[in-house]
């Protein structure tokens, strides 16, 4: 009985070392049901709040996505008040190529990346078996997800896929054969008839078919990150009435009315999205915005904005590449629209992963599916940056203050960035210094050029730093030998004459 207890330990052994041997590839299986058998997620939020953001997510800083679609067809042809299927009809994607952009992607330094693949109307954005409404059989005939899945999954770029929509054409779920056609007297009638029911709400028809149409867009390429927008849960609209501050619903003499997918649809999806991550063997993220979910079961998301202060969970701010000057169209390509350059978007990443965030830029594409050429430049310019600096963003975590320094957040939380045409988003100087950190060492990343002699007030011997603590410091991309003193109060360094980039200069010290 010993001897076999001892050959099936061996055997044991054996199996573990080849399946480990064998799962070195990213994205490979990396357990096995007889050996590791993980514990399967139940639709509701206490099993759901077991879910761990896994270690990759919290080391990716900075994603790209692209808003694409009808919108940008209406721009490109001036015509704002064209119907959305009309404007799928005018969309032919030309010069769409999903290799040039997962190129471009790489150039601007993301970590991950991935389409829009379902915004506002009820056309989905890859080759849907549910509905007739999608990009193969409609509009450009191009599997936008498809393709722009096909390519990343080439590179070390985790996709990611984000769903802004409750919207729906064609046929109504897997099983119900109604036909919502937007062409029809569907689209005469309103969303009520099908969508909502006596009470207001949703009816249990739409939300099978919204329900399906989301378990369809994880299920054909099996993204590393879901996100959803604001029809998930429908917070953002009474938070931003002020009838939600901090989680606490305020009284009010506006109706309350939270128009979002009901909780137990809710649960119903992330169960099912964490639950065939499992069997896929791949750690995943779902994220979210406001109070649509309870904490701890995902991460939260900053809708084109940025929060004062040092956040204590993992976040996200989805920025828009383009300012908020000319409606409609913000999201989706608009010339008139000036664009935030390089310098703006390097110290926001720098300023949001101080905090413990990590942004997700969007890059709008023309409608004939190219880029602009100067919003290529911008995003080069990121990735040259990132090319030198990037050990102070990438895998980084914060340091126990995030930084120091005059500048400050003026409108925090959603679309903070977009009031008054985005002038109000800080203008950081010298002294504005934001703080990571990586196995040991500590970055200071300076957002502006000293010229000369730069105090760091946090770095003083009497702070966190102990006398003698620090045992180098340099200045990431130069050659030249810093002076630098570490005082009571401070820690002076003295800058070379020569900048080793054009913005955003970084600190490393050595301890």
């Amino acid at each position: 009985m010993v001897g076999k207890k001892i050959m099936f330990r061996a055997i044991y052994f054996i199996l573990s070392f080849a399946i480990v041997s064998c799962n070195k590839k990213e994205n490979s299986i990396k357990t096995v049901p007889f050996l590791e058998k993980k514990e399967q997620y139940k639709a509701n939020w206490s099993s759901l709040q077991k879910h761990n953001t896994p270690q990759w997510m919290l080391d990716a800083k900075f994603g790209i996505y692209c808003h694409w679609g009808a919108q940008s067809v209406m721009h490109d042809l001036g015509e704002p008040k064209m119907s959305a299927q009309d404007a799928i009809k005018n969309w032919k994607g030309e010069n769409f190529n999903a290799k040039a952009w997962v190129d471009l992607f790489q150039k601007a330094g993301a970590q991950f990346a991935g389409p829009v693949a379902w915004h506002v109307n009820g056309c989905l954005n890859w080759n849907s078996k549910i509905t007739d409404w999608n990009t193969v059989q409609k509009g450009p005939k191009i599997d936008i997800y498809g393709e722009l899945a096909k390519e990343i999954r080439k590179t070390d770029i985790k996709l990611m896929a984000s769903f802004h929509s409750s919207t729906l054409w064609g046929q109504m779920s897997k099983t119900d054969k109604t036909y919502l056609d937007p062409l029809g007297d569907y689209s005469r009638r309103g969303n009520t008839p099908k969508v909502h029911g006596e009470d207001g709400r949703y009816t249990k028809a739409y939300l099978n078919g919204w329900l399906d149409r989301m378990k369809e867009g994880y299920e054909l390429h099996q993204p590393d990150l879901v996100w959803v927008d604001v029809g998930f849960g429908g917070t953002v609209g009474p938070e931003k009435k002020h009838q939600i501050v901090g989680g606490k619903i305020i009284d009010s003499d506006k109706t309350l009315m939270i128009d979002g997918i009901r909780e137990d649809v809710q649960q119903d999806f992330i169960s099912s999205y964490y639950n065939a991550a499992l069997s896929w063997g791949k750690d995943v993220e779902f994220i979210y915005k406001s109070f649509d979910i309870p904490p701890g079961v995902a991460m939260r998301d900053i809708e084109n904005g940025n929060l004062d202060g040092m956040q204590y969970d993992p976040w996200m701010a989805d920025i828009n590449m383009q300012q908020h000057i000319k409606w409609p169209f913000v999201w989706f390509y608009n010339s008139e629209n000036k664009i935030k350059d390089a310098n703006i978007l390097v110290d926001m990443l720098a300023d949001i992963t101080s905090k413990n965030g990590r942004i997700l830029l969007n890059v709008p594409p023309k409608a004939d599916g190219s880029f602009a050429e100067n919003i290529k430049e911008e995003l080069y310019k990121i990735g040259d940056w990132l090319q030198l600096n990037g050990e102070a963003i990438y895998g980084t975590t914060p340091w126990v203050f995030y930084g120091e320094g005059p500048s400050y957040i003026k409108n925090p939380g959603h679309h903070g960035q977009g009031k008054n045409h985005g002038n109000d988003m800080p203008i950081y100087t010298s002294k504005d210094i934001r703080f990571t950190q990586k196995e040991g060492v500590l970055y200071a990343i300076v957002l502006d050029w000293p010229d000369g002699e730069l105090d760091i007030k946090s770095f003083g011997s009497d702070g966190k730093l102990y006398a003698n603590e620090i045992k180098k410091i340099s200045l990431l991309g130069s050659a030249s030998k810093l002076k630098w003193k570490q005082n009571s109060q401070s820690l002076t360094v003295q800058f070379p004459e020569e900048k080793p980039c054009n913005f955003a200069y970084v600190l490393k010290i050595e301890r």
